[in-house]
């Protein structure tokens, strides 16, 4: 092969100068560099990460952190892939280089820049428990406080309810609301846990958009009873024993087929009288012969709305009721089946109705919660509505359209009610009942003299609302 003149003076002076310097030949030979050399900060650490070298190309790594004055030297083995500064300052720029060592060798570095974090306060939200709403009402203001950045809200109940302008809950239709109050931090606090919070929604009774699904409106003859089709009468005293046993209420009536009766004009009426009142309508051994009647066995109901609409007995001591029990009393025993008093009335008391739900509480005792409504007038001067809707979670009652008394599950604390799912998921029936009483523990004292009296009931309704409710069963 033939060499010009101008290489070969070129490999003669590469010589000389090696000779000349003294360099060992083996040193101009490059150490093998690091490879996809990566950083990860904290506040006061980095983690540098590189791909392992391969076996026998270095002795060793050497890692270097620069941030001004400061200057941080450490070394790894060979076969390391990772190193972690400690000590940083936070919030500063760094230059972390890193170098493959042979002996006293050192590669070309590689060179990453990171700044590290700031150190973050723990954050945290308080936020209020907004009101319960009903469809119609004015937006809600929100309201909560982290303790650093901005908190911002949202819903996972879409359908139910809506966030607008920022921080304003709308109402949108029946149910339970989740709120979601959250916040990213800032350049001080870290984000903070996520706070949820449920709101009810309902809707005003008069404004309900309702199906009708059953109804008696007991249009029958005059001095007939109630249709055997959806009604059964129950007689007797609550246990057929002198001196009676009040229904466990110390009641003065005996419940008789013949005090119930309709009028040939819509009308259904229960007389409760004395023996020298109506000696024709006469019943076991107590002072008083009354009516009761029932769906139970003939129609059984889960949710939606019922309306009854009544005209109240005139007198001291009536105790007149619409009512539900649980449709599996024969089984669970009351109060843990669940009672709800639609109406009840104390004729003692001629200008007011109350409502009332009874349970078992969590320690198994007997609880009730009740509401009521004070009216201008006696309530048997004329024929008034009483209503509950009845939701899954939640039992609002109402006079004449107009809601009087709310219950929520969330009130008696009880994880599952009897007016709802079970633990297991089964969901509850009732079955309605109407009955006028005499005395007894809401009754209060009879008026002395008094003879008959009379409970009026024009119909009982039952709708479904916005999917809750469906056709009664037997069962």
């Amino acid at each position: 092969m033939k060499t010009t003149k101008k290489a070969s003076a070129s490999l003669l002076l590469a010589a000389l100068t090696i000779g000349i310097l003294g360099i060992d030949a083996s040193a101009v030979t490059a150490v093998s560099k690091p490879t996809k050399v990566a950083v990860v900060t904290t506040p006061t650490t980095a983690t540098l990460t590189w791909t392992a070298f391969a076996k026998g190309k270095v002795t060793g790594v050497k890692i270097v952190a620069s941030a001004g004055s400061q200057k941080i030297t450490k070394t790894a083995s060979a076969t390391a892939k990772s190193f972690r500064f400690t000590g940083l300052r936070q919030n500063t720029s760094y230059a972390f280089s890193v170098y493959g060592m042979k002996g006293t060798r050192a590669s070309a570095a590689v060179v990453v820049r990171a700044k590290t974090k700031v150190l973050m306060f723990e954050n945290s939200i308080f936020f209020g428990q907004p009101d319960d709403m009903m469809i119609g009402e004015a937006d809600q203001k929100l309201f909560a406080l982290p303790a650093g950045g901005d908190v911002f809200f949202g819903t996972t109940t879409p359908t139910v309810c809506e966030i607008v302008n920022g921080n304003y809950l709308k109402a949108i239709a029946i149910g339970d609301c989740t709120i979601v109050a959250s916040s990213p931090g800032d350049a001080q606090y870290a984000a903070a846990p996520n706070e949820t919070r449920n709101v009810s929604i309902t809707i005003p009774i008069d404004s309900l958009e309702k199906t009708l699904l059953w109804s008696e409106e007991f249009d029958g003859s005059a001095g007939e009873g109630p249709s055997t089709d959806n009604w059964v009468i129950e007689t007797g005293d609550g246990c057929g024993l002198p001196p009676g046993c009040g229904w466990g209420n110390k009641e003065s009536q005996s419940y008789a087929a013949c005090a119930i009766k309709q009028d040939g004009n819509g009308i259904m009426t229960i007389t409760a009288s004395t023996k020298l009142a109506e000696p024709n309508c006469i019943h076991n051994h107590r002072n008083w012969t009354s009516g009761k009647f029932t769906t139970q066995g003939k129609k059984h109901f889960t949710y939606g709305y019922f309306e009854a609409k009544m005209k109240m007995p005139v007198g001291g001591g009536t105790w007149p009721a619409f009512w539900t029990l649980g449709s599996n009393i024969g089984t669970v025993p009351w109060p843990r089946s669940g009672e709800l008093d639609i109406m009840e009335y104390a004729g003692n008391n001629p200008t007011r109705s109350t409502s009332a739900a009874h349970y078992q509480n969590n320690l198994g005792f007997h609880e009730y919660k009740s509401g009521g409504h004070n009216h201008t007038a006696p309530l048997s001067n004329e024929f008034h509505t009483y209503g509950m809707l009845w939701l899954p979670n939640e039992v609002t009652f109402s006079f004449n359209g107009k809601t009087t008394f709310v219950l929520k599950k969330t009130q008696t604390g009880l994880a599952n009610w009897p007016f709802g799912p079970s633990a297991t998921g089964v969901t509850p029936k009732m079955y309605l009942i109407l009955n006028l009483a005499m005395g007894g523990t809401y009754g209060g004292k009879i008026a002395s003299g008094y003879g008959k009296a009379m409970f009026d009931i024009d119909y009982v309704r039952y709708y479904s609302v916005s999917g809750y409710g469906s056709a009664p069963t037997t069962d």
